[in-house]
């Protein structure tokens, strides 16, 4: 059984108006006649239609922010570009505090959407999981070896790693 649910809608199913990149609004998910239906409300109208609804329609509900992909393409890559090569270079270096902060790297290029997961991978000499990620910027593929961390090891990564983004940016900010 294949499971569809139509994309967020750009504008409010109550009162048609549009959505902002980044508004917050309502998204409510309910079965009709064997399909999803998905529903996105500005705040306005979800509060008077939350009272209208009979909690057995309801199949989920939850609140988000809209992302217009004509802005999200907008970004800029250049604000990626201290992260991306950081990444690089933590790759082209190796070993464990390089595979650590490559792996923090991508973690954080995963979030803003600039890495994808492609799949994890285990592998046969050392039994190590890497994980596949395609670099929409660069349209390359990079491997990611998980080093495995604690929590408090990943914390110190992630401390070093805005500590040198930090700097990164700081340089190129005096230019």
């Amino acid at each position: 059984m294949e499971i569809q649910i139509q994309k967020e809608s750009a504008v409010c199913i109550g009162c048609d108006s549009a959505f902002a990149h980044g508004q917050k609004h309502h998204s409510l998910l309910r079965i009709q006649e064997g399909a999803f239906l998905r529903e996105d409300y500005c705040d306005t109208c979800w509060t008077e239609k939350s009272f209208s609804i009979e909690r057995d329609e309801i199949y989920s509900c939850w609140e988000t922010k809209y992302r217009d992909p004509s802005v999200e393409k907008a970004t800029p890559k250049e604000q990626f570009i201290p992260l991306l090569n950081l990444c690089y270079e933590s790759i082209a270096q190796g070993g464990q505090d390089a595979e650590s902060m490559a792996y923090m790297c991508a973690l954080v290029l995963r979030r803003q959407r600039v890495f994808k997961f492609i799949r994890e991978e285990k592998e046969d000499s050392s039994g190590k999981t890497v994980l596949v990620f395609s670099d929409k910027h660069n349209d390359t593929q990079i491997r990611i070896v998980d080093p495995q961390l604690t929590q408090s090891q990943l914390e110190d990564v992630r401390l070093k790693l805005e500590e040198l983004v930090e700097h990164a940016r700081g340089h190129t900010d005096d230019r």
